[in-house]
């Protein structure tokens, strides 16, 4: 059996889409940009027996439905979709983990509400605008405007474009040909649904998230967060450099950092069982294993699609 659904967001009733299963503590599952969960088969399969985890789509991405206001693209307009998400399945109190832009969604989150928060779990991301860092250097940025208004311009020709280039990329990188996975150890089946599902999305929604995001940082937030962090990264992330996640860690005090040896920006899904370990060993040596904690869930062990 599975539990999943729909709830209207408070900023503009645009439907969000969210799944629960498990028993136990909650762990909160926060995407990638442009993601809708490919990054988590691994740890959820770990994971499940222990936790209730929630797992949820961004405004826009996956299954939830379009914006009903396209300017709510902000990454604090996710946090406060997620807030109203909890509220409406009545769950206090978790821990976040977030992949790539999901770490700006979970430093953003204990920003706006802290009293949610039992642990972080930042893992190949960075805490402030992120293309500026991009394959270790600032040209995305400075060509997104250009992009910007390309799209304005010409948005059907450029969305046909698109459609074809996202999934069409996987041959090459799985090549080897770039840094931006490890293709000794990525699986096409793992990585696959994620450039199918880039493709879907309507490449003006795409534009002006990236622009919101790439504006966006939650480094004033890191010197309060109070809670246990595990930070995690891939040791060859050319997304998000590991100088990012060095500077986390110093600026948290309650955080560990483990670098994934070989791992890219998509380490959960090359290394598995490294992550996976270090998460467990994190979550029992603060006492966050369910064995320690009282549940948080209101539902019994359910899959989670």
């Amino acid at each position: 059996m599975n539990t999943d659904g729909f709830v209207d967001s408070p900023i503009d009733s645009t439907p969000i889409y969210w799944a629960l299963g498990g028993s136990g503590p909650l762990l909160v599952l926060c995407d990638g940009f442009a993601c809708d969960g490919f990054i988590w088969p691994y740890l959820i399969d770990d994971l499940l027996a222990h936790f209730t985890i929630l797992r949820w789509h961004y405004r826009g991405h996956g299954n939830s439905k379009p914006l009903r206001n396209p300017d709510a693209v902000r990454v604090e307009d996710l946090c406060v979709d997620l807030d109203h998400l909890l509220t409406h399945l009545n769950l206090e109190k978790g821990i976040f983990a977030g992949h790539s832009m999901g770490v700006q969604v979970i430093l953003q989150f204990f920003g706006m509400f802290p009293e949610r928060v039992r642990a972080l779990i930042p893992m190949c991301g960075t805490y402030k605008r992120p293309l500026d860092t991009f394959h270790n250097n600032d040209r995305l940025a400075q060509l997104l405007p250009h992009i910007d208004r390309a799209v304005d311009f010409a948005p059907d020709q450029l969305q046909a474009l698109w459609n074809t280039f996202a999934p069409n990329r996987l041959n090459f990188l799985l090549a080897g040909r770039t840094s931006e996975i490890n293709a000794k150890f990525a699986r096409r089946q793992d990585f696959q649904p994620y450039l199918e599902h880039v493709a879907s999305l309507d490449i003006r929604f795409f534009v002006s998230m990236l622009k919101e995001l790439s504006n966006h940082s939650a480094e004033h937030i890191l010197e309060s967060v109070n809670v246990p962090t595990l930070i995690i990264a891939g040791e060859h992330d050319s997304f998000t450099p590991l100088s990012r996640s060095h500077e986390m860690n110093e600026m948290i005090d309650e955080s560990e950092l483990v670098i994934v040896p070989g791992g890219t920006h998509i380490a959960p899904l090359e290394l598995p069982d490294l992550v996976n370990t270090s998460v467990e060993k994190f979550l029992k040596h603060h006492g966050l294993w369910p064995d320690e904690i009282e549940s948080t869930s209101p539902v019994g062990r359910v899959a989670v699609p």
